[in-house]
């Protein structure tokens, strides 16, 4: 491996395969790679970390601030690069950016242009006025208002803002099927957020196969590179929590439909738009905006376009690469959530076996396994290990109780 350390190295905020793709692109060109994170995942176990910190408490603190600040000042980290890549982290940075550029160069932009991709009912305020299709969503302010809504069901209920309702219940969305069901699940959610950041939102009929991204690399608005997507798979199947296989595949009109959006925010760095197609009207319709590496992010790598490196080069105030056209033709997979993700679709007939194995034949770029750098898929096994053994007493307590009752 070159060594070129007379270049700023990076210091990635989350360990999870978003952060090991950053790592190892930057790594294996000699720069120098520390990780933090308050739970270390898969990249915490790689050959191109130089050094590794774990902070005891959440990423979107005034304390984690400060121990950014110390770190850097301590381990002589000043103009090294600063790159989020969870969205509690770019959170955190877009909100103390004027503390943290004292020390770090940022990869993150000002609040102005993250908060558009932040809040999903500003993301869909701006598609409107740009004219670009999104699902008929519904704000309700308040239980009562539940029952003057003019919804057909089944619709999902949503936040605004997904960070939390993640974290405590590990789903995007809760599905409802009836007005009943509307109140139970509203009644759950508003425990969890504000019920102002509360969404309902028609279900977009469709499986992984009517899921579409746009993965960029922008400059003041201005779309420099990118590649489109379909993501074929997801786990659970239904309302997933990222992506498990995604195919590279050229759908022009998305690249489109994501150019306007991304002119509108001003976006510079790496952004993701994600889009539905909705057979009904013929219509890509609009998900969600990510301005940070997504979870198929090295599969553009695999495509000819090495995002991190260009966004650590841009930062640096550097030349970056022309526009050139991705390879199409390759696939991304993350085998740890794929193959759930394969025999909950081969239960619901939406595929064979044989079908599925076909599906993993031809060119893959992995989410953590590599040849060059095995650890990370060791550490990942063992997180997920450990947290089904932290699952299985919960359920079995769980168990226990409705034992006694009945």
């Amino acid at each position: 491996m070159p060594q070129q350390n007379h270049r700023p190295g990076v210091v990635v905020l989350g360990s999870d395969f978003k952060g090991l793709g950053v790592i190892r692109s930057l790594g294996k060109r000699g720069i120098p790679c520390v990780l933090i994170d308050n739970l270390p995942r898969s990249a915490w176990f790689s050959r191109y970390v130089t050094k590794r910190f774990k902070w005891n408490g959440p990423l979107d603190t005034d304390d984690f601030v400060q121990f950014l600040l110390d770190i850097g000042k301590e381990h002589h980290l000043t103009g090294w690069v600063l790159f989020p890549v969870q969205d509690d982290a770019v959170e955190l940075v877009t909100h103390h950016i004027s503390q943290l550029e004292t020390t770090y160069q940022l990869v993150t932009q000002n609040w102005d242009v993250v908060r558009w991709a932040h809040d999903k009912r500003l993301t869909y305020q701006m598609a409107q006025e740009v004219s670009v299709p999104y699902p008929k969503t519904w704000y309700p302010a308040s239980e009562d208002q539940l029952k003057t809504l003019d919804i057909t069901f089944p619709v999902i209920i949503k936040p605004a803002i997904s960070i939390h309702f993640q974290h405590a219940l590990r789903l995007k969305a809760l599905p409802v099927h009836s007005q009943d069901d509307l109140i139970e699940q509203y009644r759950l959610t508003a425990k969890i957020i504000h019920p102002q950041e509360i969404m309902i939102q028609e279900i977009i009929p469709g499986d992984g196969r009517t899921q579409f991204s746009v993965g960029t690399f922008c400059k003041n608005g201005e779309v420099l590179q990118s590649i489109t997507a379909r993501r074929t798979r997801q786990y659970p199947i239904d309302y997933g929590l990222g992506s498990s296989f995604v195919e590279a595949i050229e759908v022009p009109v998305i690249g489109q439909l994501a150019e306007k959006l991304l002119c509108v925010m001003g976006v510079s760095g790496m952004a993701e738009v994600e889009f539905k197609y909705d057979e009904r009207d013929k219509q890509y319709k609009l998900l969600d905006i990510n301005v940070r590496p997504w979870g198929w992010h090295t599969l553009c790598i695999e495509c000819g376009l090495d995002l991190p490196y260009i966004q650590y080069s841009h930062t640096l105030g550097h030349e970056i690469p022309a526009p050139i056209k991705p390879h199409y033709g390759r696939h991304w997979v993350r085998f740890l959530t794929d193959i759930p993700a394969g025999i909950q679709e081969i239960r619901a007939g939406m595929t064979t076996p044989l079908g599925y194995v076909h599906s993993l034949l031809g060119k893959t770029a992995f989410s953590v396994f590599a040849w060059h750098d095995p650890l990370p898929a060791l550490g990942d096994l063992g997180v997920a290990f450990s947290r089904l053994t932290k699952m299985l007493p919960q359920k079995s307590q769980h168990l226990d109780q409705e034992s006694i009752h009945h």
